[in-house]
């Protein structure tokens, strides 16, 4: 499988005024980031160049008192373990033998929460849902596991750029497909851009 960023995803964060997000903003409540991560661009360097998309949806995932989280009860397997260190860092988990999923982890260290990136949209032009989904939004950045621990602030070829612009409406509801995670799955911690057409699923309020 390929691992390399899909070319219509090419752009130019100094050109659109982007800057990388502060470390204070990752250690917030993992909510708080996973609402405000909407407007926000994952972004790959590959070959010099930066290729990147702006978020539109993303779940948070609550840590040891949530059943939905990788980390739910303080598991702690080399899988999960980049989701222990501090927040800004990335954690990528492959899924279903062929799907990697990318999520941003939170709080301190040793908090392991994170939020997932489940949705983003390319530069204009880009069809809308190339990235309409976790492991779409993976497959057309070129983000595998090997990405798995990578400080997204240090100066590596994978981060967060920002230009400060927020969705005009944002929408909460319930995560998709966590219906093992008791009273978990009713958790409003899905949050998504009302406007854009890449996201995976629409419902909430």
């Amino acid at each position: 499988m390929a691992h390399f960023p899909d070319a219509r995803l090419l752009f130019d964060p100094e050109a659109h005024a982007m800057k990388e997000l502060p470390r204070a903003f990752f250690l917030q409540a993992t909510a708080s980031v996973a609402r405000h991560l909407l407007g926000a661009w994952l972004a790959r360097r590959f070959e010099g160049n930066w290729y990147g998309a702006r978020i539109v949806e993303t779940e948070a995932y609550l840590g040891v008192r949530d059943r939905a989280a990788h980390s739910w009860n303080g598991r702690r397997t080399a899988r999960v373990e980049p989701m222990f260190r501090a927040g800004g860092h990335l954690y990528v988990y492959f899924v279903y033998g062929m799907h990697h999923c990318a999520n941003v982890v939170t709080r301190r260290e040793g908090c392991p929460e994170a939020v997932l990136l489940r949705a983003a949209e390319g530069p204009e032009g880009t069809p809308p849902k190339l990235l309409s989904g976790p492991g779409k939004l993976c497959a057309a950045l070129g983000i595998s596991s090997a990405f798995s621990g990578v400080d997204l602030l240090g100066k590596g070829d994978v981060r967060i750029f920002s230009n400060g612009r927020a969705p005009r409406h944002t929408k909460a509801g319930p995560r998709i497909g966590i219906d093992y995670a008791g009273e978990a799955r009713e958790w409003p911690l899905r949050f998504y851009d009302a406007d854009s057409p890449a996201v995976s699923r629409r419902s909430g309020a």
